[in-house]
């Protein structure tokens, strides 16, 4: 590396996974293996500032520090030779110090690579130092890096441990050694503006393959800043509120709550249309920002910091169960409309989508992705007709399944998603007894299938047992105990311990319709009895109006 190359603090953090590292050990292999080849390394955008002297790396940091840490890798293994034979391979090593790492001591501190102020201190100590540690780091980024030392060093180093002496072991680290340096290419572009290197950045990029939307709109909305540092912190800001959540997703969610529906592969070309001077960069990262903490809220409601309503915390959990995340853009509409919605306002319109959401896709499999534009349709009415909660839920209320419709596939209804199943239960015993304070969310509580899943005592055939076994109405809530001692009995044994149990939602299976005691289970027939007395309430419990 001619000159010193910096990595900018609003790139992201190194990111390569075990399975990117194993790609470019794999590529290094073939090239190794097939002298002739050439092997394409993909391309580098530099932005040359004059004024500092420094060349900011704007595209390719991921393969430049993973580039880095196979040199630093090549090195310790050049020493090590050298050190445990006395074989000098000083050439090597003073080629990789000077032509493409640089001297860091107390003394010398000509680095060639600088990375962010995210990576940097780390790199120095572990990699560049040459001491790379054993122990896993906390911090996501370090983890990564340390893993990739030890991946790209182990795996040299167990390829030339097969060669029989140190010749030949020299010989073995040169053939990697030239094959990246001769072999791997890159395209390399310069720029001494930094707007032109985001424009080059972003025609490369532009379809998308190998950099997520919100890779490629990050770059683009520094490109547009007029303060670099603000629009760091912004973002930065967003990206910490988000946690572990995706930002395309969150960006996408985000969108489709105020703008006409657009699909992932569409987004990052919509938005820069909108996006036309630092001005707009400001407002549309102050709204991101301003969004970020609620998005992550409604995700991940058990984690919430800013919401005190407990039922639209337990309601966002049940949709969390149901696995609903399409909705998201209405109550980011609602975040941002000016008719400043309470939580008691977002708790009613959640209760809406749960019924929607539960109805249409868990019970009756209509396609949950239809959900996608029909959020995002109601969402941007929010700020027009739909101005009220009122208003919409009646309108959500209207794509909701009929009664006949959920009902006839509630009475078939079956599935092996324990999370739902015990929301379904939970829900249906809540309506048995109102006043009910049992902890049924409690992993002491368990499913218990009536007609077990061990078939051998039951004898059911086969074809009936597989259709019926995860039917609702052959499944209810034990707790751990009682379930693991009678989970496979013949039913008069499960039944003298489900007489035992506090939930409410066993008693049936303990006395008939008649009152008398129940001393059997007939299958099929009890369970589709069962649970068309489910769907009694289960009208009642998800209703439309």
């Amino acid at each position: 590396m001619d000159g010193q190359y910096s990595i900018p603090n609003y790139q992201r953090e190194y990111s390569w996974e075990e399975n990117e590292i194993q790609d470019f050990l794999n590529d290094l292999e073939d090239t190794c293996a097939n002298p002739s080849t050439i092997h394409f390394f993909g391309q580098i955008v530099v932005h040359n500032d004059e004024d500092s002297q420094t060349k900011f790396i704007i595209d390719g940091q991921q393969r430049t520090i993973t580039s880095m840490i196979f040199v630093h890798s090549l090195q310790l293994l050049y020493e090590n030779l050298y050190f445990t034979t006395q074989y000098h391979p000083a050439s090597k090593k003073e080629v990789l110090l000077s032509n493409y790492v640089g001297e860091y001591s107390d003394e010398e501190k000509s680095l060639h690579l600088i990375l962010s102020e995210a990576d940097n201190p780390y790199f120095i100590q572990t990699i560049t130092a040459r001491q790379p540690s054993d122990s896993k780091e906390t911090k996501k980024s370090w983890e990564r890096i340390r893993k990739a030392f030890k991946t790209i060093y182990e795996y040299l180093d167990s390829h030339c441990q097969d060669a029989s002496d140190t010749s030949k072991k020299m010989d073995c680290l040169n053939r990697y050694f030239e094959a990246f340096f001769e072999r791997f290419k890159v395209m390399y572009i310069e720029a001494t503006k930094l707007e032109e290197a985001f424009i080059i950045f972003e025609t490369l990029n532009a379809r998308g393959k190998d950099l997520e939307t919100a890779d490629l709109l990050k770059n683009f909305v520094f490109s547009k800043s007029k303060d670099v540092d603000d629009t760091q912190k912004k973002w930065n800001s967003i990206v910490d509120n988000l946690d572990k959540i995706d930002t395309t997703n969150y960006i996408r969610h985000y969108w489709n709550s105020s703008h006409k529906f657009i699909r992932k592969n569409d987004l990052y070309r919509e938005i820069v249309k909108f996006i036309k001077t630092p001005a707009d960069v400001s407002a549309f990262l102050d709204s991101l920002e301003n969004c970020s903490q609620f998005y992550h809220d409604i995700a991940f409601p058990e984690e919430n910091v800013d919401f005190t309503d407990d039922k639209l915390i337990s309601c966002l959990k049940n949709l969390k169960i149901l696995k609903a995340k399409t909705f998201y853009p209405i109550l980011l509409a609602m975040k941002q409309a000016k008719e400043s919605y309470s939580e008691k306002d977002l708790l009613t319109v959640a209760e809406t989508i749960e019924v929607y959401v539960f109805r249409n896709f868990t019970i009756c499999g209509k396609v949950a992705n239809t959900g996608e534009r029909f959020f995002s349709e109601i969402a941007l009415r929010i700020y027009g007709d739909l101005n009220s909660v009122t208003a919409i839920c009646k309108e959500i209320r209207k794509s909701i399944v009929p009664d006949d419709e959920f009902t006839a596939a509630f009475n078939t209804w079956s599935g092996s998603n324990r999370e739902i199943i015990r929301y379904i239960l939970r829900k249906i015993n809540k309506q048995l007894s109102p006043t009910d304070e049992l902890n049924l969310n409690n992993s002491d509580v368990h499913i218990e299938h009536v007609m077990p899943i061990e078939n051998s005592k039951w004898k059911i055939p086969e074809d009936t047992h597989n259709e019926y076994l995860w039917r609702l109405g052959n499944l209810t809530l034990l707790s751990g105990k009682l379930n693991i001692q009678i989970s496979n009995e013949v039913f008069p044994i499960k039944v003298s311990e489900y007489a035992k149990s506090k939930i409410d939602l066993n008693k049936s299976l303990c006395t008939c319709s008649d009152g008398t005691p129940r001393t059997k289970w007939i299958v099929p027939d009890d369970i589709d009895i069962r649970q068309k007395y489910f769907s009694d309430y289960a009208l009642i419990i998800w209703h439309i109006h």
